[in-house]
């Protein structure tokens, strides 16, 4: 017992023992899909280790005071799409891992492309003019 502990501590006084840390994203959500006023959350979840730190980043720039698991947007509006990255480090500084979420914020309103039908109100107010426009001609047939 007493042999095997000092070739143990031989062996870690040389370096030749490391141990490997395994690092696991359990939950990431997917691209984000909402329509306008929903609220919009993303998470990245990591197993093995604690991240120290986080940073969130929207299309490139750094999101301040983003520095959660989870980022939320209240009331998403259409300039909330875009590619959002999550970058978590490690207690020296080091970054442990980065991911990117495509999130998609759909204005519901706005016709979809190739929607040739028109607008109730627009509707309406042609059949009108035509209404009009056949009873002028009844009566200048008269």
């Amino acid at each position: 017992m007493l042999l095997l502990l000092l070739l143990i501590g031989s062996a870690i006084a040389e370096g030749v023992i490391s141990t490997t840390v395994v690092m696991r994203v359990s939950r990431m959500t997917q691209d984000a899909v909402v329509s306008v006023g929903e609220d919009l959350s993303m998470e990245v979840n990591v197993e093995g280790v604690s991240p120290a730190s986080y940073q969130w980043y929207f299309n490139d720039q750094m999101i301040q005071g983003a520095n959660q698991r989870v980022y939320n947007i209240v009331d998403a509006q259409v300039e909330d799409a875009g590619v959002y990255r999550l970058d978590a480090f490690g207690e020296d500084g080091r970054m442990l891992l980065s991911m990117d979420i495509a999130a998609r914020v759909i204005d519901r309103t706005v016709p979809k492309s190739g929607d040739s039908s028109l607008p109730v109100g627009f509707a309406l107010a042609a059949l009108a003019l035509s209404g009009l426009a056949l009873l002028w001609k009844l009566r200048r047939a008269r």
